[in-house]
């Protein structure tokens, strides 16, 4: 994604849930989509009751841009930043719907 000074930063309530709870920050970005585009494993939370009770949670607070990341979400950086040179990485983005199949090792009439 192409950065550029002249859009404003919006604050997103970001979450990795790892099964049996979760890290959440506050992450200054241009879009959903860059934030989905900088951190590995995360979602944008969007509901209104959540959001305002993140408020009084003292989340961290972190900037796409910025030179200092909070625990857990620099991990989630360097994750995505290596699957960037992955073949494929982001083939699937912006399809809404999508069909898989897979050729079972006993399928053998393809």
């Amino acid at each position: 994604m192409a950065r550029s000074d002249a859009v404003a930063k919006t604050r997103f309530l970001v979450l990795n849930d790892y099964g049996m709870g979760g890290s959440w920050w506050w992450v200054h970005a241009r879009s959903e989509q860059e934030v989905l585009e900088t951190f590995a494993d995360v979602e944008v939370v969007h509901t209104e009751a959540t959001h305002a009770e993140a408020e009084t949670w003292g989340l961290d607070e972190a900037d796409v841009d910025g030179p200092t990341t909070p625990p857990g979400l620099v991990e989630a950086r360097a994750k995505r930043d290596a699957q960037r040179s992955m073949t494929g990485f982001g083939a699937l983005v912006g399809r809404d719907l999508l069909y898989l199949s897979r050729q079972w090792d006993e399928d053998t009439t393809r």
